[in-house]
């Protein structure tokens, strides 16, 4: 103790003689809130990089270099303090303590509570933290910052994130539902402009959720924007361009698929077939990816915002652009969106606020080309030989050997289809505050939602394998009204002044509808632009149109009591009532308790130094999921042709097998959570274990009573199955000062869950993943979702030995078509036949550990943040290695294939045989031949900036940055990228590599000014 107070002071002192150097002196003196001196607290003239630290005793003395100057007073755990001096002075400053985000203001659902307050487990990430992330989607900067939040990102322009709070509970989705300033905005936000967030809190647990009722089983994710002050107005100017590229794949040349497919016809006996040129050179052939795929694709985002307003009337607003391009000729999102807000003291008592949201997007589909580019085999040129087409679609050469579609011919069919969305939301909302603590609110919003899309199919004709023989039009126009009316009142009081208490009542009604309308119609004369338009075509009209409702009403309810801030307890119901529900049935009741103890503020801790806060939470929830279409409970009718007697009659039939007894699908969830924060905020833990288990899940499945009707196999949506997932979340972090100049925050998060099938359609696994008239997935009672299931492997036979050795117990070889260099099976159940009943589970997608680190270090007016993300324990299906190993289609291989494969005893243990053939199913078989290890810790972001001193600027603040997201991968994948493969179609059926759109490369320069 003695030697750290002698550094202090000797510290102090040096800094103190080198302020010496120019300018005025200032000096004084800093304690704490209880008359005590302040040791290490930093002092630094604003805008600059001059500094000190106060000695042992709080003492300082500096020498400013211009005066007036602002000084500012900072230290972790206190208030920060800002005093204008002119040189001479000298002060008194006090600091007082201030837990940081221990008494910040947290979003709950209809209300805000301070952090230190909570009793559920509510993660907060600022706005400030979402920016440093350019992307289109603000979700996707959640990735790695909040715990226990699987956020997976795919690749392409206005590719949706798939998002997993704390596992899955139901096949209807894992999407959590987006509230934003108190308006429910269904499961995508692709709409919002990242710069407007203030804050998001992510509502993990149901005891936090459950007032979220119906759609709170996925969690809930509360997003805050930014609202005026009153003040002189203030302007934001953020801008950040840049480009995205793509990691390209090591392909075989024409020399070597030549090699390869040659190869093939020997090891199998046949003749060979090959066709076009031969006798190819190495570095010869169409190189596909650098025809068809682009280095670079521009990305770009800018907003402009301005936040002020008078003593009753505040305002803020804001515009915003972002652009992206895929990497090949077509494919891409623009979006131009608005977000302006009032704020008006009608009366001492009555405030009133409205939003006004303008949205406005035009995309066109990325090609779904990236599968084909990879396959193409390299001996195919482009274009074909001879003169050109007048229809340029036809101007595409055919495969050789294969039969991929031209991908180059793909990308250029892509530019036919359009879609445009304008969007407008409009939130008006007024509080009112008759007596101290009550506070009475009304809202009701109205978000409109108008799609346009307009897609032109070209005849076109390449050869009798890639054609379309007449060309087509399909506009569909999708219109979507939704409303949101919402009262609560919340009256807060205390008793006896240690006895706080919270007490709220709403009442809830939304309606929900859409409206389509489609046309269709065939025989367009030409492909010129002016033509696609359904008034341009001439055979085969067909019109469509519905409209669809569903309304939801809820009562609501919360009570929130603390004594002495050390004992909180919170309980909360509501009540929904749901049109997707039989009337027997649209009533359902989710009620949810938490309580805490606040451990720091009892006797025997609060004089504990180390120790700022210490508070124990467990909770217990239910919330609901009506994730199902919106009359699943009718029977509906559909038009119908019949024929009789050669003439064709339109009549109807039935189309859905409606089911009377649906009921809610309910998750019920269990928290017990720790929140720890010590050294003065300096150094905060957060942990968690839980577990939610569904019940009722919603599934459609086959009806044996009504099997074939309406349909082949009788399905309708029934309350089976039951779901549970089971994990812990630990975050840690820690943030300092060093000196003036030097300061850092180290934040890590980890977060492990596993999720089982209890109950499915009774004993019938559910199969996902079609490969080869099989299938990769098997969900089945009592065992974790989405496993692989296949057969077990055991090496590569060398010779025939080998081959004739594995056998059963009466000498049969169990694998009679195997030959050298084919893969051994595992008989499992030792019954002496390789079959369907040797499977086993080889793999599961989801991972055992999840990671995200962050960490930022400044130095002055430089500063570094950075952004890691990883899984751990995941595998993936890699089915593209039945195209680039195998020799399915005669498609394009690997580079190094020819080598890699087994040519001769003790060649290789690991790659099968070149065959065409392939009569021992080396690549036709399910197998953990395909199964790869997915771990992976990502580079989400390095950015480096350097802040402009702000006297060089009149005060004005600009900051420059130059940033780099998913700059590298490290993982033993050999696929293009282990997160892509993990977006499946949903959480039963993930994991699977299918050529998908991977995350690009993305260098970006960035500006920030405000004014």
């Amino acid at each position: 103790m003695k030697i750290s107070k002698i550094l202090l002071t000797l510290l102090g002192v040096l800094c103190t003689t080198l302020s010496f150097a120019q300018g005025q002196t200032v000096r004084g003196n800093i304690i704490s809130g209880s008359n005590e001196p302040m040791a290490a607290v930093t002092v630094v003239e604003k805008g600059t990089t001059n500094g000190i630290i106060s000695d042992i005793d709080g003492n300082f003395e500096l020498r400013i270099q211009e005066a007036p100057a602002t000084l500012i007073f900072s230290m972790i755990g206190f208030t920060t303090v800002e005093k204008v001096v002119n040189g001479g002075e000298d002060l008194k400053i006090t600091l007082k303590e201030d837990f940081l985000e221990l008494e910040e203001m947290v979003v709950v659902g209809y209300g805000a509570v301070k952090k230190s307050d909570l009793t559920s487990s509510i993660t907060s990430v600022k706005g400030d933290d979402l920016k440093e992330i350019t992307t289109g989607n603000p979700v996707n900067a959640l990735q790695g910052k909040a715990n226990g939040v699987q956020v997976i990102n795919g690749g392409g322009p206005r590719s949706q994130p798939k998002v997993v709070i704390r596992g899955a509970t139901t096949i209807n989705g894992s999407d959590p539902l987006y509230v934003v300033d108190g308006v429910p905005m269904g499961t995508d936000i692709s709409f919002l402009n990242q710069n407007d967030i203030e804050s998001m809190e992510i509502l993990k647990d149901a005891s936090a959720a459950a007032i979220y009722g119906t759609r709170g089983s996925n969690g809930v994710i509360l997003i805050t924007t930014k609202k005026g002050e009153s003040g002189k107005t203030k302007f934001q100017f953020s801008s950040s361009i840049g480009f995205n590229t793509l990691a390209k794949p090591d392909l075989a040349d024409a020399h070597e698929y030549e090699k390869v497919i040659q190869a093939r016809f020997a090891n199998d006996g046949t003749g060979s077939s090959w066709n076009g040129k031969t006798n190819w050179q190495p570095g010869e052939g169409t190189d596909w990816w650098d025809e068809v795929v682009n280095d670079i694709a521009m990305v770009q985002s800018h907003s402009l915002s301005f936040q002020g307003g008078k003593e009753k009337v505040r305002y803020s607003g804001s515009i915003g652009y972002y652009g992206e391009d895929s990497n090949f000729d077509t494919g891409y999102w623009n979006r131009i969106n608005g977000r302006f807000n009032v704020g008006v003291d009608l009366t001492n008592k009555l405030d009133l606020s409205v939003d006004f949201v303008p949205v406005m997007e035009e995309w066109q589909n990325t090609p779904n080309a990236l599968s084909s580019v990879i396959r193409m085999d390299p001996t195919t040129s482009v274009r074909p030989e001879g003169p050109l087409d007048d229809n340029e679609y036809n101007n595409y050469a055919r495969s050789n050997n294969n039969t991929v579609w031209n991908p180059a011919g793909i990308v250029k069919r892509g530019e036919t289809n359009q879609t445009s969305v304008y969007r407008f939301l409009v939130n008006p909302k007024l509080t009112y505050k008759p007596v101290k603590g009550l506070v009475i609110m009304t809202q009701y919003s109205v978000n409109s939602v108008f799609n346009r899309s307009n897609n032109f199919s070209p005849e076109f004709f390449i050869d009798n394998l890639e054609r379309n023989d007449i060309s087509s039009v399909k506009q569909k126009a999708t219109d979507r009204i939704d409303w949101n009316w919402t009262n609560t009142a919340t009256y807060n009081f205390t008793v006896a002044d240690k006895h706080n208490l919270s007490i709220m009542a709403g009442y809830t009604a939304e309606k929900f509808s859409t409206h389509t309308m489609e046309g269709y119609i065939e025989g367009i004369p030409n492909s010129d632009r002016n033509l696609w338009y359904l008034s341009s075509g001439t055979l085969n009209p067909d019109v469509s149109g519905k409209s669809t409702y569903n309304t939801l009403m809820s009562g609501l309810g919360r009570f929130m009591y603390n004594y002495d801030h050390k004992y909180y307890v919170t309980a909360s119901v509501r009540a929904d009532g749901s049109s997707r529900f039989p009337t027997n049935n649209k009533w359902a009741v989710f009620p949810s308790v938490s309580a805490s103890w606040r451990a720091s503020q009892e006797n025997f801790l609060i004089d504990v130094d180390w120790l700022t806060d210490l508070k124990l939470r467990g909770g217990w929830g239910q919330v609901g999921n009506q994730n199902i279409p919106a009359n699943s409970y009718l029977d509906l009718l559909k038009d119908a042709d019949y024929i009789f007697g050669g003439d064709r009659w339109v009549g109807t039939s039935l189309s859905q097998l409606g089911n009377t007894n649906l009921i809610w699908e309910t998750v019920e969830d269990v928290n017990v959570g720790i929140d720890l924060s010590m050294l003065r905020g300096r150094l905060n833990v957060v942990g968690d274990v839980f577990q939610k288990t569904s019940r009722d899940m919603l599934l459609t499945r086959e009806n044996l009573l009504f099997l074939g009707y309406p349909m082949w196999n009788g399905e309708m949506v029934m309350n089976v199955g039951s779901m549970q997932a089971r994990g812990w979340e630990f975050s840690v972090n820690w943030q300092d000062n060093i000196g003036s100049k030097w300061g850092y925050d180290v934040s890590l998060n980890l977060s492990s869950v596993e999720t089982k099938a209890l109950t499915l359609v009774g004993d019938k696994p559910i199969l996902e993943g079609d490969f080869n008239n099989d299938f990769i997935i098997r969900n089945e009672e009592g065992g974790l979702i989405s496993r692989f299931y296949g057969y077990k492997t055991d090496g590569i036979f060398q010779d025939m030995s080998e081959v004739y050795s594995h056998t059963n117990e009466n000498g049969l070889v169990l694998q009679p078509d195997a030959k050298p260099g084919d893969i051994r099976y595992k008989d499992l159940n030792g019954d002496g036949i390789i079959d369907e009943n040797d499977k086993d589970f080889i793999g599961n997608p989801f991972p055992k550990l999840m990671v995200g680190l962050n960490i930022g270090v400044s130095y002055g007016q430089w500063d570094l943040k950075t952004n890691f993300y990883g899984t751990f324990g995941n595998d993936i299906y890699n089915s593209t290695m039945t195209d680039l190993d195998g020799g399915t289609n005669r498609v394009n291989v690997r580079a190094g294939a020819y080598d890699q494969a087994w040519s001769g005893p003790g060649s290789t243990n690991s790659y099968p045989r070149l065959t065409e053939i392939d009569p021992n199913g080396n690549y036709r078989n399910v197998s953990d031949f395909f199964v790869e290890d997915g771990s992976y810790f990502r580079c989400r972001l390095i950015q480096i900036g350097y802040s402009v001193p702000s006297r060089l600027l009149n005060g004005k603040e600009l900051r420059l940055s130059l940033s780099g997201q998913n700059l590298f991968t490290i993982t033993n994948y050999s696929g293009m990228d282990p997160e892509r493969a993990m977006s499946g179609d949903s959480v039963i059926s993930s994991g699977i590599d299918n050529y998908g759109y991977p995350n690009p490369k993305t260098i970006l320069f960035g500006v920030n000014f405000n004014f």
